[in-house]
């Protein structure tokens, strides 16, 4: 329905996309001609543990902290992410977090997503200058 009525919209004036936030529907979307997103998805899933990574499509890109396996964990919550809490705070440590049932714990998940989302935006817009918009999508998707 979206790609269709894409169709009939001014392609100068600016799409905004609420409720899409999944890796997978970004990148169709951005392909449909949306330009820009709002959706709770990344903050929503933090607070109940989710990590966004760049990872299997199978697992939606993002993995739950809250398992017993990260417990000693010392890697950060992304292998080369360059957020303040991948810098600076590990597995183990957000996990600990999330057993204490201290509130920092969302704080933290939180920022990393949204810094992983901004960062996929912005290869977005990148791979879109570049003329390779559908070669990032099929790195990513598939």
């Amino acid at each position: 329905v979206v790609k269709h009525t894409m169709t009939f919209l001014p392609y100068e004036k600016p799409k905004h996309m609420l409720g899409i936030g999944t890796v997978e529907d970004i990148f169709d979307y951005v392909e449909y001609g949306a330009d820009t997103f709002d959706c709770v998805l990344p903050t929503r899933l933090a607070r109940q543990g989710y990590v966004f990574f760049k990872g299997a499509v199978e697992n939606k890109f993002r993995y739950p902290i809250t398992k017993t396996m990260y417990k000693n964990d010392s890697s950060p919550l992304e292998e080369g992410c360059q957020c303040y809490v991948c810098q600076n705070y590990s597995r183990a440590y957000i996990y600990h977090l999330y057993k204490a049932k201290e509130l920092l714990f969302n704080t933290l998940v939180t920022y990393h997503n949204l810094w992983f989302f901004a960062r996929l935006m912005e290869k977005i817009r990148d791979s879109i200058d570049a003329g390779s918009f559908l070669k990032l999508k099929k790195e990513w998707i598939g």
